[in-house]
């Protein structure tokens, strides 16, 4: 099965830029272990402009997803929970509801990233256990969260037509669990 890092893609300068969410989101409640404890609903202030573009994804500070999104996560019945988030951009009259997916983390994969390599995997990589049967999920990687999706739920969104999307082709691997050549 192949896998996707997703996040908003470069060229979507104009999406919607959250701010002062440090006041309004604690982000280490975004944790399956903890997150009952974010509320239901939240209304957060973005940057005012006329050219916000609401991509179907928002990446910083934390993952925001589109009604959407949301619906085809539900259709491929991962196990996540989602909080409400309205945002607002009082000034040019915009808003859009969005919703921050909690769902369950990997620190113990490494993330063999594609792009612009000339490494050519020499040897079979078996796809760690954990990530089996899971079509969306997240990894923690040096210190950062990366949201992987497979293959079919790329498509799946890609078909209906999301905007802003980037995918990063990546390989999962178990602790480093790989040999490479280049080319």
């Amino acid at each position: 099965m192949k896998y996707f890092d997703i996040s908003v893609n470069d060229s979507y300068r104009t999406s919607p830029q959250i701010t002062n969410w440090y006041e309004e989101i604690k982000v280490r409640l975004i944790n399956w272990e903890i997150y009952h404890k974010l509320p239901r609903r939240k209304v957060l202030m973005i940057t005012s402009s006329p050219n916000t573009i609401f991509t179907d994804i928002i990446s910083f500070p934390f993952l925001l997803v589109s009604p959407m999104i949301k619906e085809v996560i539900r259709l491929y019945r991962d196990e996540v929970v989602f909080r409400e988030i309205i945002l607002l951009d009082i000034k040019n009259k915009l808003e859009k509801q969005y919703y921050l997916p909690v769902m369950e983390e990997s620190s113990d994969i490494e993330l063999i990233n594609l792009k612009g390599r000339e490494t050519i995997v020499t040897e079979k990589i078996k796809t760690p256990a954990w990530v089996e049967g899971r079509n969306i999920f997240w990894v923690k990687y040096k210190e950062k969260r990366h949201t992987i999706v497979s293959l079919d739920f790329a498509e799946s969104i890609l078909r209906r037509n999301a905007v802003g999307i980037g995918l990063q082709e990546v390989i999962l691997s178990e602790g480093g669990k790989y040999e490479s050549r280049k080319n």
